[in-house]
């Protein structure tokens, strides 16, 4: 009985540690898809993935009463600066007013499944991203190329790749317009400051507190100072948000290419040049997705075993000098004739 237990036990660990043995080759789409070198199609943008910039010349701010809930998911009053001299060069500057002058998810695209290439041009203090819809069946690797351009030619150069939720990256955009309003107090200012003047002016006790207080997927797809990144991404279900105010909504991702200096320490700072991004993503399917709750039910198993075990040994001890059969071979010592 205990073996059969033991066996049970081990394979529900075993299981998902050979659930890989289980996906079919697909060539160079292998299990880091080679760095993303799996053959690539065409680009249909706006349906399956979308383009979109922050730049520092158009700052758009918000209000909560200018929310129009008439429109089908809602659409944000906007406001913009003219661009100045200050904050406007038009050769560091190659978005085109369109990533920048619309709300990013107007229309959700639809499930990557597919293998892409494309490359982005950020301008200096801006900010480069795709919007796509992971796909749950798939696992999905990212691979980002950085370099730099001044003039005609090629310099290296490092930015902060990040990946985000539709959620997370409404509070980084919230950031980026902040910080590059024109009504900004020197409350937020702080997050401009560099490590020394941060260090000497902001009070210890608010030191750790952010207002913005955004985030990437999962704490942990977060590339900052770099020029190069790859990342697999592989989803249980599609991502779902939910709060106490508000009604559950499916969230799309965001490739995210920074180059301004945002308000995390030991980001890429601004580098007064063109950023150049190389950005291949491919896609696998997946053979075998085990459901979330077997999760739970490994731990739970894990735990009562531990439970359990010392009261099966104390059992099966108590009862070892029960034997019936035992009783049967006693035999006594015969008494000797006289």
């Amino acid at each position: 009985m205990l073996q059969r237990r033991a066996f049970v036990l081990l394979s529900i660990f075993v299981l998902p540690l050979l659930s890989g043995a289980f996906v079919p080759s697909y060539g160079s789409a292998s299990a880091a898809i080679d760095d993303c070198g799996a053959k690539k199609t065409e680009i249909v943008w706006n349906e399956t993935i979308a383009r979109h910039a922050e730049v520092p010349h158009h700052s758009i701010w918000w209000m909560g009463d200018d929310w129009d809930d008439g429109e089908k998911g809602g659409k944000r009053s906007q406001k913009w600066s003219e661009p100045s001299d200050e904050s406007y060069d038009p050769l560091l500057s190659p978005e085109e007013p369109w990533m920048y002058e619309s709300y990013h998810s107007e229309e959700p695209v639809e499930p990557f499944k597919t293998n892409i290439f494309t490359t982005m041009e950020i301008g200096n203090d801006s900010v480069g991203a795709l919007r796509l819809n992971l796909s749950s069946e798939h696992r999905t690797t990212i691979c980002v190329e950085i370099e730099g351009v001044i003039g005609n030619s090629t310099v290296p150069a490092s930015a902060d790749v990040y990946l985000m939720t539709t959620s997370q990256y409404d509070s980084y955009e919230w950031s980026y317009q902040r910080m590059h309003g024109s009504n900004s107090d020197r409350w937020f200012e702080r997050e401009s400051l560099s490590e020394d003047e941060f260090i000497t002016e902001v009070s210890p006790e608010w030191a750790a507190f952010d207002v913005t207080g955004w985030k990437t997927y999962r704490d942990v797809h977060s590339y900052e100072n770099t020029d190069s990144v790859v990342m697999s991404v592989s989803l249980d279900a599609p991502e779902v948000y939910s709060s106490l105010f508000s009604d559950m909504t499916y969230q799309e991702f965001f490739i995210v290419v920074d180059a301004w200096d945002n308000s995390r320490r030991g980001d890429a700072g601004v580098q007064d040049k063109i950023i150049l991004a190389d950005v291949a993503i491919s896609t696998t399917p997946r053979s075998l997705v085990l459901p979330n709750w077997t999760v739970s039910l490994t731990f739970f198993v894990f735990f009562m075993s531990i439970v359990l075990a010392p009261v099966i040994i104390n059992r099966r001890y108590m009862n070892a000098g029960l034997d019936p059969k035992l009783e049967s071979e006693k035999q006594l010592m015969p008494s000797l004739n006289q």
